[in-house]
């Protein structure tokens, strides 16, 4: 067995997503559960078998989607080995999480697009949410899903965005705190959207 390994890219904590790749690369729901795994366990690197494995999907599925994070400078191949003559690739991801802003989505430059990489984190966040309702220990009373209208203006919405920012940063911040190791992992979203349509 023979074996490389690339210089370690630094792991930053949050990236605001602003590339033209970054965007396209996560304008599909496989690739944001994928760069979610690898950000999940950024401690570790990942094989494609040991990622498809994990999301339950065909290994060679996931090549291409591989390839297109790796573009976008979401993920790093890190490592490279050569196992009986079959070389094996490890990747980590570049981010432990991922901001987005109202420049992220794109949406005047290209609509479908920008729906595209909307719709994609919703689906993804519909697919953990059914994967750890199905499972066989889900638990019903640890699930809170809340929904409201209002009417706000412009600065009330810049002050609920920030409050919501500054309440995920604090809670991030104890993602990697080695006394939780044991603690479930909770999914939070949040998402604050005009209706499209409007009654009277």
């Amino acid at each position: 067995m023979s074996e490389s390994s690339a210089p370690e890219q630094a792991l930053t904590t949050v990236r605001t997503v602003d590339s033209a790749e970054a965007i396209k690369a996560i304008a599909d729901p496989l690739r944001v559960r994928m760069l979610q795994l690898l950000m999940m366990a950024s401690h570790r690197t990942w094989t494609v078998k040991e990622i498809a494995a994990e999301l339950s999907q065909p290994v060679t599925k996931l090549y291409h989607h591989i390839k297109l994070l790796e573009a976008a400078d979401l993920i790093s191949d890190v490592e490279t080995r050569v196992v009986s003559g079959i070389v094996e690739h490890r990747y980590r991801a570049n981010q432990r999480s991922l901001r987005f802003d109202s420049n992220s989505w794109d949406i005047e430059e290209d609509l479908d697009l920008g729906v595209q990489q909307i719709s994609a984190q919703l689906d993804a966040v519909r697919d953990d949410l059914l994967d750890y309702l199905y499972g066989e220990h889900a638990e019903f009373d640890q699930l809170n899903l809340s929904r409201t209208t209002a009417r706000l203006t412009k600065e009330e919405i810049d002050s609920v965005n920030a409050r919501i920012e500054e309440l995920l940063d604090e809670v991030s911040a104890k993602r990697d705190d080695p006394d939780r190791a044991n603690l479930p992992r909770i999914s939070i979203m949040f998402l604050l959207s005009p209706l499209g349509h409007d009654p009277a």
